[in-house]
This record gives structure tokens, C-alpha cells and sequence, in this order.
């Protein structure tokens, strides 16, 4: 199985968030953020708080990486410390993508979600694949930034949660579950109370 980047054991994981009452408001946590640390199947969450106090809790296959692109290839250097990958670049246009993976003989084809970004480089933004990836259930993301920044995607469920913040401390709650403790920054990573610990995420 070969989605781009190494291969991901599709484990559903036992962590549950979760998130309570009216959201203070806090902007510098309103967005979308990915786990710092994974398993070693690449398993994860996405975490993206919106500004009414709600927040969604999506856990999956999460990679992040640096991405370059040369002629018609994209090639990323994922975090875990795999070898390049080289994906070819068929087609582009500013709904529709359509790549090639190393050693496949079909293409992989996305649509894009939202609006293009910059006319003078269709491949960033948010594109999703058309059909679902190859052994899961659910379709794949790719996050292409101005900055060289790719996020890779594959969230295995939404869940709708809130938070309220008072200070710096932050309420989680979700399905009756709720999780408390001190909202904090390791620079640009942000640390929240996570089960019995704490958890730490990057914006993308």
C-alpha cells in the first residue's frame, strides 16, 4: 500500500477528547492543529477550534513534512525520517489534481476543498482524494503550504466537541468525558491537557 509516504497501520486509537461551556475566546488557538508525536503506525489527531467555543477532534493518520517541487514532481520529506518521495504531477487545474505515485501505474485523483489560494501556484491549498485511499475507509488529505510546509491527512471520524477557557486554564469536553488543565505554548507548539497527560500539537 502506497499513499506518497510511508506506509500507515489504520489502528483506531482509544484516545477520546472532549470540551465543555461558552469559549472565552482565545485566537491565538482558534485553527487547525496536528499531533507532534504519533505512533509508530503514524497515528494521531487533528484538532480545529473554532471561535464559538466548539472545537472538532478528528483522530487518524497524521504526517507532516517539507515539500519542494522540481519540474512536474512534488517531493516531500515526511518527519518520520523516511527516504524523499517523488509524487509526478499529471494534471492541475483549479478544481482538479491528478498525481502519480512512485511505482503505480494509476494516477491518484483529488478535488480541491475551498479556494485557490494563489493563481499562480495551483498546488496550494487543501485537495482531497476522489475515491478512498487504498485499504481505509475514508478519503486522504493533502495540505500544501506557502512555506513548504505538507501535512498528510487520513481522519478516521469527527467528533464535535467545546471548550471553555478561563485564564490559561482550558476545559475539554465530549461524550460525557472531560479533560482540564493549563492551556500553554512551547513556542509555536501548543500544549494542551490530553487524558491523563497532556498532548502536544502544530499548526498547519
Amino acid at each position: 500500500m502506497h499513499w506518497g509516504l510511508p506506509a500507515i497501520r489504520v489502528i483506531v486509537p482509544v484516545l477520546c477528547c472532549a470540551a465543555s461551556a461558552l469559549c472565552q475566546g482565545n485566537q491565538k488557538l482558534l485553527g487547525k492543529w496536528r499531533s507532534v508525536v504519533t505512533s509508530d503506525g503514524g497515528i494521531g489527531a487533528v484538532v480545529d477550534f473554532h471561535s464559538d467555543g466548539t472545537f472538532d477532534y478528528s483522530p487518524g493518520a497524521v504526517i507532516g513534512g517539507q515539500y519542494r517541487i522540481q519540474g512536474n514532481q512534488v517531493i516531500t520529506a515526511y518527519e518520520n525520517g523516511e527516504p524523499e518521495n517523488a509524487m509526478t504531477i499529471e494534471s492541475i487545474t483549479a478544481e482538479k489534481l491528478s498525481m502519480k505515485l512512485p511505482g503505480a501505474v494509476a494516477t491518484l485523483d483529488f478535488k480541491r476543498v475551498g479556494r485557490v489560494e494563489n493563481p499562480g501556484n495551483l498546488l496550494l491549498g487543501v485537495w482531497v482524494t476522489v475515491r478512498t485511499m487504498q485499504g481505509s475507509p475514508s478519503h486522504g488529505y493533502y495540505y500544501f503550504r506557502s512555506d513548504g510546509r505538507e501535512t498528510f491527512n487520513i481522519p478516521f471520524r469527527t467528533d464535535h466537541c467545546a471548550y471553555a477557557i478561563a485564564g490559561n486554564q482550558i476545559r475539554l469536553r465530549a461524550g460525557g468525558r472531560s479533560m482540564e488543565g493549563t492551556l500553554r505554548w512551547e513556542d509555536d507548539v501548543l500544549v494542551l491537557p490530553w487524558g491523563r497527560g497532556e498532548a502536544k500539537f502544530k499548526r498547519f
